[in-house]
């Protein structure tokens, strides 16, 4: 599942490319930068997800994995969506609207299937599960909103969209495996270290999230809950103690990357904070902050550590990979810093999308031969 994600996020940005940046931009049948907006958020993330339900989901709730022919199924609709969608952007509305059909129809099988695992768990702690779960049916309903805007063509349910993609779905679920994760994996490396993962942060973080989220769709200002946010993250990056983690490439991978969130909030605080005193400034650095920066460089971070970890491998990154990641901040700070240097924006986003091609074109050819072994410790999966 994550070779369909590495290959739906080429194929994104290519489509990206060619039409934002070629001498000749083909005439499309639905607004360019909305549809970049929906093929970002939802057309990459929910891949590499089913594979972490596929993995690691099963392990928290101490159950067996889904039978590959409920999850390839789901798999299937969701690349055939996304393929359509894709496709139909060149051709007609109707398309889109099938493709964004087939690919809702897929991620709900995802959402289904997931919930059939939580509920056969008998895990005494499912909390993380069911946070994800929620997340989920917010990113659900975010496509339903997704097949009424392009019905319609009301750009209002393409805000809608966007808002319950990335403040409901994805950042929750980031959140969410991050809260769980990291200091858990930070406490099999490092020592001494206390693992500091209490419920109430947990709840504090989806709380900022769902609060800007809100702000967002009915217009007040999110100025005090961006401070708030960006304050409680950086108080998070120094309680897990993130300078600690550099000695260990895989590990301060997920560490750095978790810097980006607490970035991302506080371009938003600058942002909404500016906004008060009517001086607008930033673009969309802080939402590209928060996906190109946070979102892209831990999905690495994780995709690469379970790769390593359920092909039977050592967790160790080799000089490539760590290139690999280091090139996605790069990219990320070009596409932020382009809201901040006109003079400069074209060249800099150019960058960012080479970039982006090139980091997941090399990720994909150092980790594609991984999954077609066997697991290099003989056990089997």
């Amino acid at each position: 599942m994550f070779l369909c994600g590495a290959l739906a996020a080429i194929a994104t940005m290519a489509w990206w490319w060619m039409v934002h940046f070629s001498a000749a931009p083909p005439a499309l049948s639905v607004v360019p930068s909305q549809a970049h907006g929906w093929l970002m958020l939802y057309g990459i993330f929910p891949f590499f997800m089913s594979g972490f339900i596929l993995t690691a989901g099963p392990k928290w709730l101490a159950v067996p994995p889904p039978r590959p022919p409920r999850w390839l199924a789901v798999v299937a609709l969701m690349a055939a969506g996304l393929l359509t969608v894709l496709a139909g952007t060149r051709l007609s509305a109707p398309v889109v609207l099938a493709g964004m059909a087939l690919y809702t129809l897929g991620f709900a099988g995802l959402t289904l299937v997931w919930f059939d695992r939580i509920r056969a768990s008998r895990a005494p702690d499912r909390l993380h599960a069911w946070m994800v779960l929620c997340a989920f049916v917010l990113g659900v309903i975010g496509l339903l909103c997704g097949l009424a805007w392009i019905a319609a063509g009301d750009a209002r349910l393409w805000l809608a969209t966007r808002s319950l993609a990335l403040w409901g779905f994805l950042l929750p679920v980031f959140l969410t495996v991050c809260h769980r994760m990291v200091p858990f994996f930070t406490g099999n490396v490092l020592q001494p270290y206390t693992v500091w993962r209490p419920r109430w942060l947990l709840f504090a973080m989806l709380a900022g999230s769902a609060l800007h989220g809100l702000a967002e769709l009915t217009g007040v200002t999110s100025f005090p809950v961006d401070v708030a946010a960006a304050l409680l993250q950086w108080y998070v990056c120094w309680r897990w103690q993130v300078w600690r983690t550099f000695r260990v490439p895989l590990l301060g991978m997920l560490h750095t990357a978790f810097l980006w969130c607490a970035i991302a909030f506080s371009l938003y605080a600058l942002q909404s904070g500016l906004a008060l005193a009517g001086i607008w400034v930033g673009g969309y650095a802080p939402l590209h902050a928060m996906t190109a920066g946070f979102f892209a460089t831990m999905l690495l971070g994780f995709a690469t550590r379970v790769t390593l970890g359920h092909s039977g491998r050592p967790l160790q990154v080799g000089r490539v990979l760590i290139l690999v990641y280091l090139g996605m901040h790069l990219v990320a700070l070009s596409r932020v810093l382009s809201d901040f240097l006109p003079a400069a924006r074209g060249p800099l986003q150019m960058a960012a999308a080479i970039g982006w091609l090139l980091v997941l074109a090399v990720w994909a050819w150092k980790v594609v031969p991984i999954y077609l072994k066997r697991r290099a410790d003989g056990q089997p999966g």
